[in-house]
């Protein structure tokens, strides 16, 4: 789990040139929930598990139950359905992506112009909850 979720980080980063990538979601996605390229030692990085933004921290913002990696969830990264999954953006304000694992949503990371590579790591940190 831990060399997947640090190729998935890897990928993004070297995709943005660096830049801080920010995840959004929710209605008009307005919820901040994390920084993916952020050190796993920041407190809003998703790879921190102590944060509330980490996504193994099953009491925070990615916890299994709630909207964004509940399969169930219209808002959820982990929902081959939904077409609202959270935003990929920088503080630029420059897209990325979606996260979702739905590939006919338009900008998802498994979709026909996303990350084959990206799009299987979502898909098994998706399945390891």
């Amino acid at each position: 789990m831990k060399k997947i979720t640090l190729t998935f980080l890897m990928l993004l980063t070297s995709a943005a040139n660096a830049q801080e990538i920010l995840i959004f979601g929710g209605n008009n996605n307005k919820d901040f929930l994390g920084c993916l390229s952020c050190n796993e030692m920041a407190g809003n990085s998703v790879w921190n598990e102590m944060s509330q933004y980490g996504w193994n921290n099953g009491f925070g913002k990615w916890n299994p139950f709630g909207p964004y990696k509940n399969p169930f969830s219209s808002y959820s990264a982990c929902n081959e359905y939904t077409s609202n999954g959270p935003v990929l953006v920088d503080r630029n304000g420059k897209f990325y992506g979606r996260l979702t694992m739905n590939e006919y949503t338009s900008g998802s990371i498994c979709g026909f112009s996303g990350n084959e590579r990206i799009c299987s790591a979502l898909k098994v940190m998706c399945a390891d909850q």
